[in-house]
C-alpha cells in the first residue's frame, strides 16, 4: 500500500512540473507585405532598410522563431550588446531586440516574450548595421 501511494505521489509531482513549465507566446510581427521599412540600431548607429527582398527574409526569419520559457519583463534586454529593430508597417511600429547570449540567438519583444532565432537571421541584421 505504501509503495502504491509513493508511486501516485511521484506521478502527480512529475505532471505538476510539466504543467508549470509553459512556453511563452511567439512574438507578434506585422505581415511582411505591410512593412514599409526596418530600422536597425546598434549603439548610436541606425541604418534604415527598405529593400523588400531583405525585409521579407528578415520578417520570415523572425517569424520562424521558437518560443522559450523566458518572459520579457522590461523595456530592453538585460544583455550588454543587442540590436534594436524597429519595423515600420502601414499601420503600426513594432520594436524587437535581437542579441546573442551564451551561443544562442534571441529575439525579444518587450513585455511579450523571448524566442530563439537562427544564426542566419541574426547575421542578416548584423550585416546591415
Amino acid at each position: 500500500m505504501k509503495k502504491c501511494f509513493s508511486v501516485i505521489i511521484c506521478v502527480v509531482c512529475i505532471l505538476t512540473l510539466f504543467a508549470c513549465s509553459k512556453k511563452v507566446n511567439p512574438i507578434v510581427l506585422p505581415q511582411s507585405s505591410d512593412v514599409v521599412s526596418v530600422d536597425v540600431t546598434v549603439g548610436e548607429n541606425t541604418v534604415n532598410c527598405s529593400d523588400k527582398t531583405w525585409i521579407d527574409e528578415v520578417i520570415s526569419g523572425l517569424s520562424d522563431s521558437k518560443p522559450t520559457n523566458r518572459e520579457s519583463v522590461q523595456d530592453s534586454p538585460h544583455v550588454k550588446d543587442y540590436m534594436r529593430v524597429e519595423i515600420d508597417s502601414q499601420t503600426e511600429k513594432t520594436t524587437v531586440f535581437v542579441y546573442k547570449d551564451k551561443g544562442k540567438f534571441y529575439v525579444e519583444q518587450p513585455y511579450s516574450g523571448i524566442c530563439i532565432i537562427d544564426e542566419e537571421t541574426y547575421n542578416q541584421l548584423k550585416e546591415v548595421s
